[in-house]
Protein backbone atom coordinates (compact mmCIF):
# COMPACT_ATOMS: atom_id res chain seq x y z
CA UNK A 1 0.00 0.00 0.00
CA UNK A 2 1.44 3.55 -0.68
CA UNK A 3 1.71 6.04 1.90
CA UNK A 4 4.28 9.10 2.02
CA UNK A 5 6.06 10.25 5.04
CA UNK A 6 7.40 13.65 5.64
CA UNK A 7 9.43 14.85 8.78
CA UNK A 8 10.57 18.21 9.24
CA UNK A 9 12.51 19.19 12.85
CA UNK A 10 12.72 22.94 13.37
CA UNK A 11 16.60 23.61 13.84
CA UNK A 12 17.63 23.08 17.64
CA UNK A 13 14.88 20.70 17.79
CA UNK A 14 15.98 17.76 20.60
CA UNK A 15 13.68 14.66 21.62
CA UNK A 16 14.11 13.96 25.25
CA UNK A 17 12.08 11.70 27.97
CA UNK A 18 10.09 15.18 28.44
CA UNK A 19 8.93 14.98 24.37
CA UNK A 20 5.27 14.51 24.32
CA UNK A 21 3.97 13.03 20.44
CA UNK A 22 0.48 14.18 19.22
CA UNK A 23 -1.11 12.87 16.74
CA UNK A 24 -3.15 14.63 14.91
CA UNK A 25 -6.10 13.32 12.00
CA UNK A 26 -6.42 16.29 9.96
CA UNK A 27 -9.01 16.15 6.68
CA UNK A 28 -8.99 18.91 4.14
CA UNK A 29 -12.13 20.28 5.53
CA UNK A 30 -13.18 22.96 7.50
CA UNK A 31 -13.24 20.60 11.12
CA UNK A 32 -9.82 18.84 9.91
CA UNK A 33 -7.99 22.03 9.37
CA UNK A 34 -9.80 23.19 12.54
CA UNK A 35 -7.91 20.44 14.68
CA UNK A 36 -4.57 21.07 13.22
CA UNK A 37 -5.06 24.77 13.91
CA UNK A 38 -6.03 24.13 17.45
CA UNK A 39 -3.01 21.84 17.74
CA UNK A 40 -0.48 24.34 16.73
CA UNK A 41 -1.65 26.91 18.52
CA UNK A 42 -2.71 25.59 21.76
CA UNK A 43 -1.47 21.94 22.30
CA UNK A 44 1.76 21.45 20.85
CA UNK A 45 5.08 23.01 23.06
CA UNK A 46 8.42 23.79 22.47
CA UNK A 47 10.03 20.01 22.08
CA UNK A 48 6.88 18.24 21.14
CA UNK A 49 6.25 15.85 18.42
CA UNK A 50 3.24 16.09 16.41
CA UNK A 51 2.22 13.67 13.33
CA UNK A 52 -0.29 14.95 11.27
CA UNK A 53 -2.14 12.04 9.23
CA UNK A 54 -3.87 13.43 6.28
CA UNK A 55 -6.48 10.28 4.46
CA UNK A 56 -6.63 10.30 1.02
CA UNK A 57 -8.93 8.56 -1.43
CA UNK A 58 -7.61 5.29 -2.99
CA UNK A 59 -7.89 6.73 -5.87
CA UNK A 60 -4.80 8.41 -5.39
CA UNK A 61 -2.99 5.70 -6.06
CA UNK A 62 -3.79 5.73 -9.74
CA UNK A 63 -2.74 9.19 -9.89
CA UNK A 64 1.15 10.21 -10.85
CA UNK A 65 2.89 9.45 -7.50
CA UNK A 66 4.95 13.06 -7.98
CA UNK A 67 1.75 15.00 -8.00
CA UNK A 68 0.86 13.18 -4.32
CA UNK A 69 3.89 13.80 -3.45
CA UNK A 70 4.13 17.83 -4.55
CA UNK A 71 0.46 17.84 -2.99
CA UNK A 72 2.05 16.32 0.37
CA UNK A 73 5.14 18.98 0.79
CA UNK A 74 2.94 22.01 -0.02
CA UNK A 75 0.81 20.65 3.00
CA UNK A 76 4.11 20.51 5.03
CA UNK A 77 4.71 23.86 4.02
CA UNK A 78 1.51 25.36 5.28
CA UNK A 79 1.66 23.80 8.74
CA UNK A 80 5.50 24.91 8.64
CA UNK A 81 4.01 28.41 8.61
CA UNK A 82 1.22 27.98 10.89
CA UNK A 83 3.46 26.95 13.36
CA UNK A 84 6.04 29.66 12.63
CA UNK A 85 3.16 32.03 13.10
CA UNK A 86 1.90 30.32 16.06
CA UNK A 87 5.34 30.32 17.81
CA UNK A 88 8.38 31.27 16.00
CA UNK A 89 10.71 30.11 18.98
CA UNK A 90 9.05 26.89 19.39
CA UNK A 91 11.16 23.71 18.39
CA UNK A 92 9.37 20.92 16.74
CA UNK A 93 9.44 17.91 15.13
CA UNK A 94 6.71 17.55 12.82
CA UNK A 95 5.27 14.42 10.49
CA UNK A 96 3.46 14.74 8.10
CA UNK A 97 1.60 10.86 6.97
CA UNK A 98 -0.43 10.50 3.76
CA UNK A 99 -2.20 7.42 3.61
CA UNK A 100 -4.97 5.77 1.01
CA UNK A 101 -7.32 3.74 1.95
CA UNK A 102 -9.81 3.66 5.15
CA UNK A 103 -9.55 6.18 7.72
CA UNK A 104 -9.92 4.32 10.89
CA UNK A 105 -7.68 1.59 10.42
CA UNK A 106 -5.01 4.03 9.51
CA UNK A 107 -5.55 5.67 12.66
CA UNK A 108 -5.48 2.13 14.66
CA UNK A 109 -2.05 1.78 12.65
CA UNK A 110 -0.51 4.83 13.14
CA UNK A 111 -1.69 4.96 17.15
CA UNK A 112 -0.06 1.56 16.99
CA UNK A 113 3.25 2.63 15.29
CA UNK A 114 4.36 5.88 16.96
CA UNK A 115 2.47 5.54 20.40
CA UNK A 116 0.96 8.91 20.80
CA UNK A 117 0.28 10.59 24.35
CA UNK A 118 -3.09 11.75 22.52
CA UNK A 119 -4.86 11.50 19.76
CA UNK A 120 -6.61 14.52 18.11
CA UNK A 121 -9.66 14.70 15.48
CA UNK A 122 -12.14 16.91 14.24
CA UNK A 123 -15.88 16.87 14.24
CA UNK A 124 -18.21 18.91 12.03
CA UNK A 125 -19.88 19.35 14.97
CA UNK A 126 -23.88 18.12 13.49
CA UNK A 127 -25.78 16.80 16.47
CA UNK A 128 -22.29 16.14 18.68
CA UNK A 129 -21.91 15.53 22.39
CA UNK A 130 -25.11 14.62 23.58
CA UNK A 131 -25.19 10.45 22.68
CA UNK A 132 -21.20 10.71 23.35
CA UNK A 133 -21.63 12.32 27.10
CA UNK A 134 -25.13 8.60 27.61
CA UNK A 135 -22.19 6.77 26.03
CA UNK A 136 -21.15 4.87 22.87
CA UNK A 137 -21.64 1.01 22.58
CA UNK A 138 -20.33 -1.13 19.89
CA UNK A 139 -23.42 -1.57 18.34
CA UNK A 140 -24.04 2.11 17.58
CA UNK A 141 -20.35 2.47 15.96
CA UNK A 142 -20.90 -0.98 13.94
CA UNK A 143 -23.88 0.50 13.06
CA UNK A 144 -22.62 3.90 11.68
CA UNK A 145 -20.94 2.43 9.07
CA UNK A 146 -17.21 3.87 9.73
CA UNK A 147 -15.29 4.01 6.68
CA UNK A 148 -17.64 2.68 3.86
CA UNK A 149 -19.95 5.48 3.50
CA UNK A 150 -19.36 6.84 6.84
CA UNK A 151 -21.96 8.88 8.51
CA UNK A 152 -20.98 12.91 10.12
CA UNK A 153 -18.45 12.61 12.91
CA UNK A 154 -18.37 8.42 12.73
CA UNK A 155 -14.82 8.74 12.65
CA UNK A 156 -14.37 11.09 15.27
CA UNK A 157 -16.66 8.72 17.76
CA UNK A 158 -14.95 5.61 16.57
CA UNK A 159 -11.68 7.21 17.78
CA UNK A 160 -13.54 7.96 20.98
CA UNK A 161 -14.75 4.45 21.38
CA UNK A 162 -11.58 2.30 20.13
CA UNK A 163 -8.84 4.61 20.81
CA UNK A 164 -6.10 3.20 23.67
CA UNK A 165 -4.63 6.66 23.92
CA UNK A 166 -7.07 9.69 25.11
CA UNK A 167 -9.28 11.59 22.35
CA UNK A 168 -9.35 15.10 22.15
CA UNK A 169 -12.34 16.13 19.85
CA UNK A 170 -12.09 19.78 18.41
CA UNK A 171 -15.36 21.34 17.27
CA UNK A 172 -15.15 24.16 14.21
CA UNK A 173 -15.17 27.28 16.27
CA UNK A 174 -17.96 28.77 13.63
CA UNK A 175 -20.18 25.53 14.83
CA UNK A 176 -19.61 26.85 18.43
CA UNK A 177 -20.49 30.28 17.95
CA UNK A 178 -23.82 29.22 15.87
CA UNK A 179 -24.64 26.86 18.60
CA UNK A 180 -24.07 29.67 21.36
CA UNK A 181 -26.21 32.48 19.48
CA UNK A 182 -28.84 29.91 19.02
CA UNK A 183 -28.91 28.98 22.73
CA UNK A 184 -29.44 32.67 23.76
CA UNK A 185 -32.14 33.70 21.66
CA UNK A 186 -34.58 30.16 22.82
CA UNK A 187 -36.86 32.07 25.03
CA UNK A 188 -37.23 28.73 26.97
CA UNK A 189 -33.91 28.67 28.10
CA UNK A 190 -32.84 29.84 31.76
CA UNK A 191 -30.80 33.07 32.28
CA UNK A 192 -28.83 31.97 35.25
CA UNK A 193 -25.79 31.62 33.08
CA UNK A 194 -25.51 34.77 31.72
CA UNK A 195 -23.05 37.14 32.53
Amino acid sequence: MFSFTLQVKTEGYRRTRNTRVFLCASSPDESGSEALEWCLEALVQDGDELIIFRGVDEDVLEKDHDIVRDEARDLMKQIQEKSVEADPDRKLSLILEYIPGKITDSIDRLIALYRPDSLVVGTRGRRFGVGLVQGLGAGLVQGLGVGTGASIGSISKYCLSHSPVPVIVVRPGRKLRTALEKRRADPKRGRHFDS
